[in-house]
């Protein structure tokens, strides 16, 4: 059986307990990945609250990337946590020689990489052998089926030079509940930190309707995320025009807003999917979405969807449930306490199944309901002041001076 994240008021104060002896500002902790910017994707406002609740306990944090030069709006986000970006000289493997000897003279007593698969894992890797301190590696998602399969001839060459030697020395693995078999499946015998991403209940101010929305009455059905296969949109397309046909009537008061940055040239396939299935006055694509432009448009949105084929524990999910949005999400989206407290409608990336999910939910009377349930699940399972001190928890026991958290699998 594997051990239950934090989910009650008493574990929260029995975790404090266990730090009070702690001295917060004797420890420095290095946050590390290819990308400090939103092409992070939903990885970013991880790693934002993350080292902003770091600072927020007293922990000297710094984030380390070798990705883009985050923008204005990217570095607000970050608060007061420095960070420390080396350009790349091969941007799609954001090599940059430079970030190790940044980490290195930065001198943390611990590192907490993010993500898998490009040079931070290298300069980690080298940290760990040459420092021999702990590292902390947060999959996300990473080493599931679907995102294993993904360009799998680039990865496995990866897993030979550097990722699994990465992994495999890391002291504590980090992942969500349901990732853990395919952690497992992948060879891996660490600890693992079996804890969830968190989110950030937003506050309750009037925000302007978005421009793009057109102001015809109907509600809006959002999806909010990078434009890639994987996430199943051409599939929630599809699902929307067989909506149309099943539930004519309920359809006309709805409209799909797809909100996210293409990548990889996906949006040419959207725009033509939307074309062919006779969804023009239907579908707004919105561009990317980020800061009050996104919160404004998750306050005027009724419900989300994700039809994805692999996950880590997505942050868009958390932040529809913040906002109080019911959701329907694949099984593969590895939050399954959504359908266990009725925050949430189980669909397949199967159009048929998505218009039928559409058609019963859409229409009900107690689709708020379910928005509110997953206001609460986030309240009592999902904020970052609740996950962040567990984290810190994992980082004592770690570096050898404290007890081994309840979230530790060891199996």
């Amino acid at each position: 059986m594997l051990p239950n994240p934090v989910n009650s008021k008493m574990q929260l104060n029995q975790i404090e307990s266990n730090l009070e002896s702690y001295n917060a500002a004797d420890l420095k902790v290095a946050i590390v990945s290819a990308n400090l910017s939103r092409m992070a994707g939903g990885i970013l406002p991880i790693m934002q609250h993350h080292g902003k609740e770091l600072k927020r306990l007293g922990i000297n944090v710094t984030a380390f990337g070798s990705g883009n030069i985050p923008s204005t709006e990217d570095l607000n986000g970050w608060g007061d946590v420095p960070i420390v970006v080396k350009r790349p000289w091969m941007e799609k493997f954001a090599f940059a020689p430079g970030l190790f000897e940044s980490i290195n003279r930065a001198d943390p007593d611990l590192v907490h990489q993010h993500a898998l698969w490009q040079y931070p894992s290298v300069a980690v890797s080298t940290w760990r052998r040459k420092l021999r301190k702990p590292v902390i590696i947060s999959t996300q998602g990473m080493l599931e089926p679907w995102a294993l399969s993904h360009s799998r001839a680039k990865k496995r060459i990866a897993e030979i030079l550097f990722e699994r030697q990465n992994l495999a020395n890391a002291s504590v693995i980090h992942c969500s509940p349901a990732e853990v078999p395919g952690v497992r499946a992948f060879g891996l015998k660490n600890p693992i930190a079996v804890l969830p991403n968190g989110a950030v209940l937003p506050d309750k101010k009037n925000l302007p309707r978005p421009e793009f929305l057109p102001n015809d009455g109907r509600n809006t059905l959002l999806f909010l995320g990078r434009l890639h296969p994987k996430k199943g949109i051409i599939e929630t397309l599809s699902g929307f025009a067989n909506f149309k046909k099943l539930t004519p009537e309920i359809a006309s008061r709805w409209q799909l807003v797809v909100a996210g940055w293409d990548e990889g040239d996906h949006l040419k396939q959207l725009l033509y999917e939307v074309e062919n299935l006779g969804l023009q006055n239907d579908v707004v694509f919105s561009g990317p979405q980020f800061g009050e432009d996104k919160d404004a448009l998750l306050a005027w949105s009724k419900a989300f969807v994700l039809a994805s084929y692999s996950e880590g524990f997505p942050m868009a999910v958390l932040e529809a449930w913040a906002n109080a949005l019911p959701v329907f999400m694949t099984r593969e989206c590895n939050i399954l306490e959504g359908f266990q407290h009725g925050a949430a409608v189980e669909i397949t990336t199967s159009p048929g199944n998505i218009a039928t999910a559409f058609a019963e939910h859409l229409g009900a009377a107690n689709l708020a309901e379910m928005g509110s349930r997953g206001r609460s699940l986030v309240t009592e399972r999902f904020t970052w002041p609740v996950i962040t001190k567990e984290i810190l928890a994992v980082y004592k026991w770690a570096l050898g001076s404290g007890p081994k958290p309840d979230c530790i699998d060891i199996s």
